[in-house]
């Protein structure tokens, strides 16, 4: 059995479990598309939030030609860029956002984040990520209390990840012994 641990590569839990991040963002890390490159951002992260807000969605994008992580909390949307350990690129609270839009096109995804002073762009976001992320934060805009998420639905979306080759066979059947295990 021990052979087979070799065999499959570590699970996001697995490779961030050495850092003891907060459960939120370990969770919001686990259900990103995205792969080990990204884990160093992700700790990074950390230094960034509050103890007052929670991470409900992240993922991989392109805000100003930069790369970095698109971020959702319980209080506000950001973008850290890779290229630098300092503050975000952008931090807008969700009082202030008038509207959020996600679309995907093939296999990339956009994300429009709507304030009174203009328009932030975030693209090269991994299949529907965006969307999802666009109707999460509606929902926290609204103030709406978030209920356990449908273990069906969470599949369904795992599925569209690995059906549109965003994630691996491997890292979707890890995914979904995660989701098993948790019933």
């Amino acid at each position: 059995m021990s052979w087979f641990r070799w065999l499959r590569p570590p699970s996001v839990h697995e490779r961030l479990a050495r850092y003891n991040l907060r459960p939120d963002l370990l969770a919001a890390a686990a259900a990103m598309a995205s792969d080990q490159r990204s884990d160093v951002h992700v700790v990074r992260l950390e230094s960034s939030l509050t103890d007052s807000e929670t991470v409900l969605r992240m993922m991989d994008g392109r805000y100003a030609g930069d790369m970095g992580l698109l971020v959702l909390t319980s209080e506000r949307v950001l973008f850290r860029s890779r290229r630098s350990t300092g503050p975000a690129a952008f931090s807008v609270p969700l009082h202030e956002v008038l509207t959020i839009e996600g679309s995907t096109r093939k296999v990339s995804g956009t994300v429009r984040v709507i304030t009174a002073d203009g328009t932030l762009t975030i693209d090269q976001i991994l299949g529907t990520q965006g969307e999802m992320l666009a109707d999460d934060a509606q929902e926290a805009i609204r103030g709406e209390v978030r209920p356990d998420r449908d273990p069906l639905q969470v599949l369904a979306e795992l599925r569209a990840l690995r059906d549109s080759g965003m994630i691996s066979a491997a890292e979707f059947e890890i995914r979904k012994s995660a989701i098993w295990r948790d019933i």
